[in-house]
């Protein structure tokens, strides 16, 4: 079972740290702070028109801070979480697109309503300061309810996770423990220990300014034996009415795993297409050191909306059609981890690398080294973001508390 461990994304946590009690109540806080620097390459294809990126070799420096609390009492919860991230970059003073990319993910509320966040941007900078969790929670017989901004961790996939559009897959983040908020209630039905269903109910202004768009959506958990897991979902998310599954079964000290999210075309006769999204993985730990994953998809693209305005290229890291991911990680001593991972899109025959070495020099200290790269392309069928996507090499300090 060491496996799933590894499979399942737990992005919203963080080592515990100070614990205080009160009146009956507790109070943890914990968090962690991260400093990076990387220099980067912009690629020729992006210098050209249509989009005109012509920078040379650049700096890039961010540092972020994730401060979370929970205080408990009696059967309700009271969680919150601010982040802040300030980047330094040249790239920022002509209003270049790559700091969007260094940044990700930039949106760090996927379904906003509150608000609760703060951007600022210069010649030379970025500041962004979030409040991205902010609720309170009860445990009621059977049941367990949310109300406010919060996380929403279910699905497998690491480098594409369709059934669960409300927290990006973060295989390809620089930072640590970075998790998108969501607004609105949850209600969580526990209807044996083997099956859970969870009723959400979002409000978002992001994704049209003018009215408030509803998310209305159901996941049900179902797991018949220990091998097997079942997951379901359906409703109604950003204009369009979805419905998916994911299936994965154990087998041995592997995983197989597959998950398919269907989309209609935009409600309201806005413009846009019926969707089909679908990934098909496995996951094994090989020896005690030696963990891989493999997966494989399709990720289809709205040609009726299109690409034009380059900013919705924040929504997906890479809008690949069919691709192939392979992921690697080695315990090389219990103090230093390396990585590596691969992701080939096989429409356009593009590869994207990105390999980690990380080292825990210390208690709660990490230090890492770190590259993301394009590694080859077919300029003739690349897509918009294939063409700007830079060559990143850097460093990052860590410390969790």
């Amino acid at each position: 079972m060491r496996v799933l461990a590894l499979a399942l994304l737990a992005t919203s946590s963080a080592l515990a740290g100070p614990t205080w009690q009160w009146g009956g109540a507790t109070t943890e806080i914990s968090g962690n702070a991260d400093a990076q620097t990387r220099a980067t390459s912009n690629p020729d294809t992006a210098k050209e028109s249509p989009y005109f990126q012509n920078w040379d070799n650049d700096q890039f420096s961010v540092g972020s801070l994730n401060l979370a609390s929970k205080t408990s009492w009696q059967k309700a919860r009271l969680e919150f979480n601010g982040f802040g991230r300030h980047a330094q970059s040249e790239l920022y003073r002509d209003d270049f697109l790559a700091p969007r990319f260094m940044n990700f993910p930039n949106r760090l509320v996927a379904r906003d309503l509150f608000g609760l966040q703060h951007y600022a941007e210069t010649q030379t900078s970025r500041s962004d300061v979030v409040l991205n969790k902010a609720n309170v929670e009860y445990d009621a017989e059977s049941a367990r309810f949310t109300l406010g901004r919060q996380y929403i961790n279910y699905g497998i996939g690491e480098s594409f996770n369709p059934i669960n559009p409300f927290n990006q897959p973060l295989g390809l983040v620089g930072a640590a423990n970075v998790a998108q908020g969501n607004d609105g209630g949850r209600a969580a039905f526990f209807l044996s220990e083997r099956s859970t269903l969870e009723f959400f109910l979002f409000g978002d202004k992001q994704y049209d300014r003018d009215v408030i768009t509803r998310t209305a959506w159901l996941h049900w958990e179902w797991r018949p034996t220990d091998e097997w897991q079942v997951d379901a979902v359906i409703g109604e998310d950003q204009e369009r009415n979805k419905s998916g599954f994911q299936i994965n079964r154990i087998v041995g000290d592997g995983m197989v795993f597959t998950q398919a999210l269907y989309s209609s075309a935009q409600l309201d006769n806005l413009p846009g297409e019926e969707l089909w999204d679908v990934l098909v993985g496995y996951d094994n730990q090989f020896t005690s050191e030696w963990h891989v994953r493999l997966e494989g998809g399709y990720q289809e693209r709205d040609d009726e909306i299109g690409l034009a305005d380059l900013t919705r290229l924040n929504g997906r890291f890479f809008p690949f059609e069919y691709f192939v991911s392979f992921a690697n990680q080695y315990e090389a001593h219990p103090l230093l981890n390396l990585s590596g991972s691969l992701i080939h899109d096989v429409k356009t025959n593009f590869g994207y690398f990105v390999g980690k070495a990380t080292w825990a020099f210390k208690d709660d200290w990490e230090w890492d080294l770190f590259v993301f790269a394009p590694v080859y392309q077919n300029s003739a069928e690349s897509t918009a973001i294939q063409e700007l996507i830079t060559t990143d090499v850097g460093t990052a300090l860590r410390v969790f508390f």
